[in-house]
Order: structure tokens, then sequence, then C-alpha cells
């Protein structure tokens, strides 16, 4: 038997790569269209639209984009979670759980 529990709201560009999700923000935090960014940057909207959407680019795209907005990038590496971060993800998964089941109980009993 399946458990028809309801998942948390997802946004647009969460599964999205964090350097995409940080180009779009940069993109609205200086209120430019989708247009306004491919004129900026000497590309065609249709680009600016499949990277935002996850799609593959070359790295010169990337780069353009990226003076284009004014940022700068760069190689990290990826920071590992510490216990802290994993115990506060869990504390807020666990809070939602119980909020969802709250409002579930209320709804069965309206």
């Amino acid at each position: 038997m399946m458990s028809h529990t309801k998942r948390p709201k997802q946004t647009k560009y969460q599964d999205l790569d964090p350097l995409i999700i940080d180009l779009v923000a940069a993109r609205k935090a200086q209120k430019l269209t989708q247009q306004g960014l491919a004129d900026m940057a000497g590309l065609a909207r249709r680009t600016i639209v499949l990277v935002e959407s996850g799609g593959d680019c070359t790295l010169g795209t990337l780069r353009r984009l990226a003076i284009a907005l004014g940022l700068q990038m760069r190689a990290n590496k990826p920071r590992l979670p510490t216990l802290d971060d994993v115990t506060r993800e869990n504390e807020m998964l666990f809070s939602e759980a119980i909020a969802q089941k709250t409002i579930d109980a209320r709804d069965n009993d309206a």
C-alpha cells in the first residue's frame, strides 16, 4: 500500500545547479528581463531561456552571462555539511511533517 503524504512545495528553480540559481537571482535582482540580459551578453534570448531551465551550455556562454551580470566565476571545492547543518535540516523537515499532519487532521475532522 502506498502512502499518500504531501510533499513540500517545490520552487521553479529548486533542482537547478547553484551556479544557474545565482545567475537567475542576479538577473532578477538587477531587474533585467531575459531579453535585456541576452542583449547585454551578446546572446539570443532562447539561450538565456535554455540556460535558466537547466539546459547545457558552453563555458563561454556562462562567462558572457557572468560578465554581463557583474559576477565572478570560480571553481571551489564543495563544502561538506557539518553535523549542525544536518541536524538543522532534519529539525526543519520534522517540523514541516508535524505541521502537515496537523493540517491533515484538521481537514479530516471538518
